[in-house]
């Protein structure tokens, strides 16, 4: 839910990069498809979570209305499990129980389950992977594309030797890139560096020593 999708795409298609549009196709059918049938069959998980150091004190079991204090810090916290309701705000706003409200119903000997929201169980889960795959059979087979052909442009092919051009803009904080220019360790002048120096043969013929 927090992840960026791109980084998830990537993470399912990770060795599958620079393969023919073919071969690309099959992985990413056949990754999807393990996916799938990964997540549709999982079993249901287990909420696992120790009350701790949480203390019930006070409780109105008919409104369910409960007050819970932390040890050893003696904050307190209400709990109104009818209206799914915490003081410390995660009841309300992931709608999954937190460890206040898992002391009260452990108190009064409640069952858990019916507080969490329906988007956490595995049958709203399930829904998500319940597409099922059929085989993509053999490409021979398959009909003809019948629209234009494209052709890609050699000039963006990307380079396959050498470090990668940066594409980035760089700004102040980017102290090794601002760095001054290059200069030379034999002639001392700037803008080339030792191996190519102009100076470099006549430098080494007379005997001097870099920057003398």
């Amino acid at each position: 839910m927090t992840t960026n999708l791109v980084e998830c795409i990537n993470g399912v298609l990770k060795g599958a990069h620079n393969l023919p549009v073919t071969a690309l196709v099959k992985a990413t059918f056949y990754r999807l498809n393990a996916l799938f049938t990964r997540k549709r069959a999982e079993p249901e998980a287990r909420i696992s979570c120790s009350a701790g150091n949480i203390q019930v004190n006070i409780f109105d079991r008919q409104n369910e209305v409960f007050e819970v204090r932390k040890m050893p810090s003696g904050l307190e916290f209400a709990v109104n499990l009818r209206l799914r309701h915490c003081d410390c705000g995660e009841f309300q706003v992931d709608r999954i129980l937190c460890r206040h409200v898992f002391s009260c119903c452990a108190n009064q000997c409640l069952d858990w389950k019916q507080y969490v929201h329906e988007v956490y169980t595995m049958g709203e889960i399930r829904k998500v992977y319940k597409t099922r795959f059929r085989p993509i059979g053999n490409p021979t087979i398959w009909p003809v594309h019948q629209g234009p052909r494209l052709v890609p442009n050699p000039h963006l092919k990307r380079v396959t030797k050498g470090h990668p051009k940066k594409t980035c803009f760089l700004n102040e904080m980017d102290i090794c890139d601002l760095r001054g220019p290059r200069r030379c360790r034999l002639c001392g002048s700037e803008g080339h560096s030792r191996s190519r120096c102009p100076r470099h043969g006549e430098i080494s013929a007379s005997g001097l020593a870099p920057n003398s």
